[in-house]
């Protein structure tokens, strides 16, 4: 009942923020809109639509769906460049992308957005926190009640089974390896609550995640961890040299402040990073 309760109490004190922050942001945005030949991207963009913006996308059978709801140019953050020129685009948002892409690539792209982003231009990445997602999941509490639906889904599980805090977190860093995943990769996916207990968290986000690779026949699968330390530190190598660990709807950019199309799939786990050129 108490769980209830709380739930109630949080979804009215979210949707009372939500408003606020529109109130805010179109008061900005009036006095402070970029102008119509200011070009703005969205990467990894799936069903995702806002005025003035321009989406970029990898189509997938599995996001398919998704992506028949509107217009995108094509874009293999594994292969390609952004197809714009240099010192060109004002703004760059990510949301949700990184975690299912290899280090190799994803500093390639990094080092992509900052040759495009034109000088002062913002690019703004949110992705699960593995920071967060690891100390919450130590020691049992009910965060992850927000998961089990998908946890009691058939389209995912083998079988429906009580979870643990370190089951969820798996699930969430490294996908393949959640040993009730319908997708699994059996050979490596198993128990890991030894591994949890005996490492340091940077050994097992890493023990976890390094023999990961992206399938193309899975790309909702999460294969890769991100701390803000991480991000920064791949963020400076890529040449930005002023990054920040953002917060919700706490965008340098007024453009990325519209809380009905920004930072809108799960806050509640996710990390906000944002870098200046």
């Amino acid at each position: 009942m108490f769980n209830n309760f709380f739930r109630r109490a949080k979804r009215k004190i979210l949707r009372e923020t939500i408003s606020k922050l529109q109130e805010i942001y179109n008061h900005e945005i009036n006095n402070n809109h970029a102008s119509k030949s200011d070009i703005m991207l969205n990467i990894g963009a799936g069903k995702w639509h806002c005025k003035g913006w321009t989406n970029l996308d990898y189509p997938t059978e599995w996001y398919s769906k998704a992506q028949s709801k509107h217009s995108f140019i094509p874009y293999d953050i594994r292969n390609d460049k952004i197809p714009f020129n240099d010192n060109s685009v004002k703004a760059v948002y990510s949301s949700h992308v990184i975690e299912h892409i290899e280090d190799k690539y994803i500093i390639n792209f990094f080092a992509d957005v900052h040759r495009v982003l034109m000088n002062d231009g913002i690019f703004r990445i949110a992705c699960p926190d593995a920071e967060f997602l690891y100390n919450v999941s130590s020691r049992e509490n009910n965060y992850w009640y927000w998961r089990k639906d998908w946890a009691g889904s058939k389209k995912f599980v083998k079988e429906i089974m009580n979870l643990s805090q370190i089951d969820f977190l798996v699930r969430e860093i490294a996908t393949p390896k959640y040993m009730n995943y319908v997708h699994a990769i059996d050979d490596k996916a198993k128990d890991f609550s030894v591994e949890f207990q005996n490492m340091s968290m940077y050994e097992f986000l890493n023990f976890i995640t390094s023999d990961l690779t992206y399938r193309k026949d899975f790309p909702g699968d999460h294969i890769n961890y991100w701390t803000y330390e991480k991000v920064k530190d791949m963020l400076i190598n890529a040449g930005f040299d002023f990054v920040v660990r953002s917060k919700y709807m706490g965008s340098m950019c007024p453009d990325m402040c519209n809380p009905a199309k920004f930072d809108v799939t799960y806050p509640g786990m996710s990390l906000y990073v944002e870098a200046m050129k």
